[in-house]
């Protein structure tokens, strides 16, 4: 197998992987957009007894390049939101504060989804790389056989 041939294997898969672990992020904001927790204090913590909000995560794709500067692949880079949480009225809540406010995970279902089909349309680009490079080495390989 040529260098190249590795290198576009490894990219395309570390392009796959990366999607992979964009889109469990996101399904991760969206299983958790209803949960409500306590809303944290000055110093961030929340009353004994209290859980705190679920904190969703934001997602992005940088590029990894080697020592010489060669791009080799790329990875994806997690942040939390900001702001974390939304407050909402919920007075009968037993995560609620004195004034019946609560703390709701800051997840926009409709980003989510968007975002969740243009990660599931890179995963299918990454995967048909991979095709096209293993059709080429067959084609090669019958060629010289």
């Amino acid at each position: 197998m040529s260098a190249i041939t590795t290198g576009t294997t490894s990219i395309a898969l570390s392009g796959a992987l990366a999607q992979t672990q964009r889109l469990a992020a996101s399904a991760n904001n969206v299983a958790n957009a209803g949960s409500i927790g306590a809303i944290p204090g000055a110093d961030g913590a929340v009353a004994a007894g209290q859980s705190p909000a679920y904190a969703p995560t934001s997602s992005s794709q940088t590029s990894v390049a080697g020592a010489n500067g060669q791009g080799q692949g790329t990875q994806a880079v997690f942040r939390p939101k900001t702001p974390a949480y939304l407050p909402e009225y919920q007075p009968d809540s037993a995560q609620a504060d004195a004034d019946g406010m609560v703390a709701r995970p800051n997840v926009d279902l409709a980003a989510e989804r968007v975002d969740q089909i243009g990660q599931l349309r890179a995963y299918q680009a990454n995967l048909a790389v991979l095709r096209t490079e293993d059709e080429m080495q067959r084609s090669a390989i019958n060629s010289l056989a």
